[in-house]
């Protein structure tokens, strides 16, 4: 005798579980996929960050020390004033930034840094643009000059161009463009 439960057994579509299933591993190898490119992307903006830190480590011991008499670094001397107008000037002048900048790129540790981004060493440039990605990595460094006491901003950034005088104490700020071009504050220090 046969019993029967009175319920009859629905049919289930394989191919349609399969195709589900499928669906669900491509969805899990996208999203490792664009974890993995934004792991890497988010590396890039922090070697360019370390890049930016170590341009502050550097600046920040010699200002401490640059206004020394037995200073090394004749070309990044405090107090030496430059002698003539430095921006008519052909050849580099000593208590500027060009020679200063010159020595620091030829003869420290920085000049090995590598630009993340590009693979190159990293562009010294005048500001952040985000509508250019080829600023990506770039460092920027401006010199911040007090505003009058009361203003609502402290200071006014403005780029540091090889013909500044750097003859006096300087109040730096160094900055990193991330990927998109935007910039990243690093540091606010003394030079």
């Amino acid at each position: 005798m046969e019993t029967s439960s009175g319920h009859p057994h629905p049919q289930v579509d394989t191919g349609i579980n399969y195709w589900f299933l499928l669906f669900m591993a491509f969805i899990v190898v996208a999203v490792t996929w664009l974890g993995i490119m934004n792991f890497t992307e988010g590396r890039k903006t922090e070697v360019a960050k370390t890049n930016g830190e170590e341009w502050v480590t550097w600046l920040t011991e010699q200002g401490a020390k640059r206004f020394e008499a037995d200073y090394k670094i004749e070309t990044c001397k405090g107090g030496v004033k430059p002698s003539g107008d430095p921006a008519k000037s052909d050849t580099p002048v000593l208590g500027t930034w060009g020679p200063c900048l010159d020595f620091i790129l030829k003869n420290t540790e920085l000049k090995d840094q590598i630009n993340a981004f590009t693979g190159k060493a990293p562009q010294l440039i005048e500001k952040c643009i985000p509508t250019d990605i080829s600023t990506s990595g770039a460092i920027v460094i401006e010199d911040l000059m007090p505003t009058p006491p009361g203003s609502a901003i402290p200071f006014v950034g403005s780029q540091l161009v090889e013909t500044d005088a750097i003859d006096y104490k300087m109040q730096l700020r160094v900055s990193v463009c991330d990927k998109g071009g935007y910039a990243i504050k690093v540091a606010e220090f003394e030079f």
